[in-house]
């Protein structure tokens, strides 16, 4: 009776945990005859648990180096920006330094001692400026704009009654008084009001 061949199954499981050939392949591959004895083994050593485990660190892997470049890029475009901006700025400060001589009739205008009149000139305007730092508080994460909206929390239909609503005032107004002048816009004159 011939002795059982035996196996080096430490390849085979490397491969079967690294790639995506299944355990009938890999007994082919490496000449097996019967399929069960490497599923008995895979199943005893835990080959399936090993390429699953395998297969997430891979992937975390890769998202971990997507995310990288990524952020990298991002980085590299916010300090793009941010030189193009801050090169605008400096633009900015040497344009209001700016000026030229103002001519009058062809000629070079000059003052009573002789010497050049010069103007201002804006090449670069405040507007130009407001729009670059709004880009810069954009690419720093700070807010550019900044809204403030006020709300009574009372809804009012139709189905409203005026002698609810004349209520209402009544109860609003001592408040208001108590708060003092200027704390509010008075309200509506109710003795001119109608009667529903």
């Amino acid at each position: 009776m011939p002795a059982p061949r035996v196996y080096d199954f430490i390849p085979i499981k490397e491969k079967y945990i690294q790639g995506d050939q299944t355990l009938s392949d890999l007994a082919r591959e490496f000449g097996i005859k019967s399929a069960s004895t490497l599923t008995r083994r895979a199943r005893a050593e835990g080959w399936e648990v090993r390429r699953n485990e395998f297969r997430r660190q891979v992937d975390d892997k890769s998202l971990e180096v997507v995310a990288d470049r990524r952020a990298k890029k991002i980085a590299d475009i916010h300090m793009d920006a941010l030189e193009v901006i801050h090169a605008g700025i400096l633009k900015v400060a040497e344009d209001m330094q700016a000026r030229e001589p103002v001519m009058d009739g062809g000629m070079v205008l000059r003052d009573a001692r002789g010497e050049i009149v010069y103007r201002p000139t804006v090449r670069y305007n405040p507007r130009d400026l407001a729009i670059l730092i709004e880009k810069v508080l954009v690419l720093t994460g700070q807010p550019s704009d900044i809204n403030e909206n006020r709300n009574l929390g009372i809804n009012l239909s139709a189905a409203t009654d005026g002698d609810a609503l004349r209520e209402l005032l009544n109860a609003i107004r001592p408040r208001a008084a108590l708060a003092g002048p200027g704390a509010g816009a008075p309200g509506p004159d109710t003795s001119l009001s109608r009667s529903d």
